[in-house]
């Protein structure tokens, strides 16, 4: 019996350390979490400030000035966000591995070629004075949460690390890291264009990536004239070399998919055209998905006083000291992405004299060095080379060994600036698109309205001068004159206001006329104009708009851009396609009763899509063979207006591009429908299970969540299929989809509606963990003003306490 007694004690002893390793770790977690009440003691402050919180943990931060205002948002940042603004920075830097170790030097490696880390100084060192001060309480504010904190936030516990401090030219940082979500960081597709046209007859190239389609829907101007199939005697895919190819190439792996848009949605409407006679603004951002969340939602005040009082609400990005998205109370203004032109690869030529120089308009150069140390958690560092031109850094060579360079706005400090700050103040149409011209950012869509009913549009950011080439290829700029020329002035930016329609609307396609848009900032590679349809179409059906008409267009999952491709489909499933194929049976009877809509519960929508992807990618597979041939580790991928000249082919059906394996279009129509349907057979093991939701589940996920996979319950959002699609208005997919969804009216916000994901504060053991998140996912309007306080944090001047 003694043996049997030793043991038991043995495992009670284990048990109870267990238990007591147990509760040390809450304890430790949970003295992470942020404060919610109480008075701080608070260097640098002039005066008191409050950070409120509702029943949802948004706050409601109280100054008597704007610096103060600064200093407490960046202490609430610090408190709920500063893990997430500690990964965007060093992301931005290339300073991950640092922190998380050897997995992440590829990205380090890639991102820390820009230099971002000295730009931001060099934005810091020359921004103005007033700028300065609020970037530095900002960073003060951000750093006193740290000091302040009874422990280090939970992520750093985890990761046995300690934070960083925060440090003023990472306000700056951040922005940049919206670069990086929002342009191409890297010339591939600008390489990859290059590739194609070379091995491509120029007329083939041309009608393969039009500028536009019948589904253009610009706020200004017409859709654009897909050109017509080329002739046999410009490109014929069954003989010769192109059959060859097409024969002998194998398919490109995984899907070529329509990839939802990094972008978003923006309208506005009229006074005129809306029921109480006040504009509305609609805006939803389409953003990555990810925990902590991007935007924090707050209400920032500066009580009249010895300054100007300012009653701001929206969302604001933490790690900038401002309101990113909402209203002022006299003007409200949201964004989309342009997709404009911002980055050129230049080739560059050697100085055959000097292998160490390049030449350049004004004679021959030496290359610049740049020695990057990449600091590596728990290993030893990384050293990266960096060779520089007057024009970048160098990214790549091409086939005949020239260097290629990457000329990006985001390397060139004029580009970068804080004047977002001045929306804060704006008070109409006109003097918000001033200050949208002269702001600094990646370039952004913007739509405003004000309190007097007016509404407005243009772009914001620093857009290039060129000069004349074509800018979606890459060019020497050797030649006097040559490249970029200059900045755009702030009167020459196109502005469309107070339209006769009563509306504007923005998606990410191509916003005014073709003329105007390419010659003032080229083709980024703008998104279709089908979302954008839909929505102008959603809102000219309205006499008259209200704010829950704003909310209801958000969430229109109408599947229109589909339906003629389940047209298509059920002409094709006829009786002798039919016949002895159970499988293609049972999609038709799918197919032919969906429910029109990207909906979580219908399968016949899932394989219109599927069918549709799977066409899309043979037939362009098979166009561009040769060059997958001659280029095989370059990936090729149809621009977004490839939907026009596809539908051109499927319907016109010319045999001289027909796939050489295939004697005809119908045959070739149905392999593809036949492989589609096999994948989702695999996906789902029976069709009638493989529903739309199935295939597009929202995984919401903390990125410590796969090294602690115990914990992923209490870190991750629930898994839920959602419906929503890419080509409509309720953009939405597994880790993508609307980052906020606002509707606001100026001067009247106690009627407008935000929804965010994930919850405000990034602490699972928090009460506002994931507050909010499954009234987004169910697409129900929250007020936009935070409701009653429920807790008070005072921040009082060290002074003011220490008299007492």
């Amino acid at each position: 019996m003694r043996p049997l007694r030793i043991a038991g004690y043995s495992a009670l002893a284990i048990a109870s350390l267990l238990v007591l390793a147990a509760i040390a770790v809450y304890l430790t977690l949970r003295a992470s979490l942020p404060e919610l009440d109480g008075d701080v003691r608070a260097p640098t402050l002039q005066a008191a400030s409050t950070i409120q919180r509702d029943e949802l943990g948004t706050p409601t931060i109280r100054a008597a000035s704007r610096r103060d205002l600064a200093f407490a948002t960046g202490f609430a940042h610090g408190q709920d966000r500063f893990f997430q603004m500690d990964l965007m920075r060093r992301a931005a830097a290339g300073e991950l591995a640092e922190l998380l170790g050897k997995p992440v030097l590829e990205l380090d490696e890639k991102y820390r070629i820009h230099g971002f880390r000295r730009i931001a100084n060099s934005i810091v060192q020359d921004s103005a004075a007033a700028d300065r001060e609020l970037l530095d309480t900002y960073t003060a504010g951000v750093n006193f949460a740290l000091q302040s904190a009874a422990a280090r936030p939970w992520e750093y516990t985890v990761l046995r690390s300690q934070p960083a401090p925060w440090r003023i030219e990472d306000c700056v940082l951040v922005a940049f890291s919206m670069y990086l979500s929002l342009n191409d960081s890297s010339g591939d597709e600008e390489l990859a264009r290059a590739r194609l046209q070379e091995v491509l007859p120029r007329t083939l190239y041309d009608f393969m990536h039009p500028l536009g389609t019948e589904w253009d829907a610009p706020i200004v101007g017409s859709t654009w004239q897909v050109p017509p199939i080329p002739g046999a005697d410009i490109f014929d895919l069954r003989s010769a070399a192109a059959r060859t190819a097409a024969l002998n190439t194998p398919q490109s792996a995984g899907a070529l998919e329509d990839e939802p848009f990094v972008g978003s949605n923006s309208w506005a409407v009229a006074g005129t055209h809306a029921q109480d006679k006040a504009a509305l603004l609609a805006n939803d951002m389409h953003l990555s998905l990810r925990l902590p969340h991007i935007w924090y939602r707050a209400r920032l005040i500066v009580e009249a006083g010895t300054e100007a009082p300012r009653n701001l609400v929206g969302v604001t990005l933490p790690g900038l000291p401002m309101l990113m998205a909402g209203s002022n109370g006299r003007m409200a203004w949201g964004y989309t992405n342009s997709y404009g032109d911002f980055s050129d690869i230049v080739i560059v030529e050697i100085d055959p004299q000097n292998s160490e120089n390049y030449l350049t308009e004004s004679g021959s150069e030496p290359f610049v060095n740049r020695d990057e140390t990449i600091a590596i958690r728990g290993g030893s560092p990384a050293f990266l080379a960096v060779l520089s031109t007057r024009w970048g850094p160098i990214i790549d060579y091409d086939d005949a060994g020239r260097p290629l360079v990457l000329r990006w706005t985001a390397h060139d400090p004029r580009a970068t600036n804080l004047r977002l700050l001045d929306f804060e103040t704006a008070t109409n149409v006109d003097e918000a698109l001033g200050v949208a011209n002269r702001a600094g950012g990646p370039v952004q869509n913007v739509v405003v309205a004000d309190a007097d009913g007016r509404i407005g549009w243009s772009l914001m950011g620093q857009v290039p001068v060129r000069s004349s080439y074509d800018s979606t290829m890459p060019h020497s700029w050797r030649e006097p004159g040559g490249g970029w020329t200059g900045w755009r002035a702030p009167d020459e930016y196109p502005r469309v206001v107070d339209p006769a329609s009563g509306r504007l609307w923005t998606a990410n396609a191509r916003t005014i006329d073709a003329q105007t848009w390419l010659a003032f900032m080229g083709d980024g590679g703008y998104d279709l104009g089908a979302r954008a349809a839909q929505i102008r179409d959603d809102l000219l059906a309205l006499p008259t708009a209200s704010a829950a008409d704003m909310a209801s267009i958000q969430l229109d999952d109408r599947a229109l851009f589909l339906a003629r491709w389940r047209d298509l489909l059920l002409d094709l499933l006829d009786e002798r396609a039919l016949a002895g194929q159970p499988l293609r049976a049972q999609a038709r009877d799918m197919i032919q009763h969906w429910s029109g809509r990207a909906a979580a519960d219908d399968v016949g929508y899932r394989i219109v899509r599927a069918v549709r992807a799977q066409i899309r990618k043979d037939v362009y597979e098979s166009l561009t063979a040769l060059a997958r041939q001659r280029h095989a580790s370059t990936k090729f991928t149809p621009s977004a207006q490839f939907e026009g000249p596809l539908w051109q082919l499927v319907t016109q059906r010319p045999t001289h591009l027909l796939d050489p394996r295939y004697d005809s279009w119908e045959v070739a129509l149905v392999g593809s429908l036949d492989r589609a349907l096999a994948t989702l057979q695999e996906q789902c093991k029976e069709l009638s299970r493989c529903t739309w939701g199935e295939g597009n589940v929202l995984r919401m996920r903390h990125p410590l969540s796969s090294s602690l996979p115990f914990a992923s319950r209490w870190l991750d959002m629930p898994a839920q299929p959602m419906p929503g699609d890419a080509q409509m208005p309720r953009v939405q997919g597994g880790a993508f989809g609307a980052s906020q969804r606002l509707v606001v009216s100026p001067g009247r916000e106690a009627q407008g509606s935000l929804q965010l994901p994930g919850g405000p504060v990034d602490h699972p053991l928090s009460p506002f963990y994931g507050a909010g998140h499954a009234a987004w996912v169910r697409g129900e309007p929250t007020p936009l003003l935070p409701g009653e306080a429920k807790h008070t944090l005072t921040l009082r001047p060290t002074a003011t306490l220490s008299s007492k």
